[in-house]
């Protein structure tokens, strides 16, 4: 007896490393706004003009930030949305571009914001 092929509606089966399937993931329209809002606020940081920012852009070795600027960037990112952003595991690796800063940012909300 042969087991039956998935169907393309059925969720993915959960893979060693990933997240479970009952977890939210950040939806793309928000990573999208957060993207947007970050590069929308890195002038404000870094008190110069700042164009073409986009996900893939190195905060650290392309703009320069340091970890007093991407402390007041997400100060700042706060305030603009009205979140709670959880700072408590934030690292270095995680201003390496303004997408991975967003990704940070979308998985790491506190529920009371």
């Amino acid at each position: 007896m042969t087991s039956p092929l998935p169907s393309p509606l059925d969720p993915p089966a959960s893979s060693p490393g990933s997240a479970p399937l009952d977890s939210p993931a950040p939806s793309p329209s928000s990573s999208l706004q957060l993207i947007d809002a970050i590069c929308a606020l890195l002038p404000v940081v870094l008190k110069r003009e700042v164009t073409g920012a986009d996900a893939d852009t190195a905060l650290l070795d392309a703009l320069g930030l340091n970890s007093t600027t991407g402390l007041e960037l997400v100060l700042e990112l706060e305030e603009r949305l009205g979140l709670e952003i959880s700072v408590e595991d934030l690292g270095r690796d995680d201003f390496t571009t303004v997408g991975s800063l967003a990704a940070y940012v979308a998985g790491n909300l506190l529920a009371d914001a």
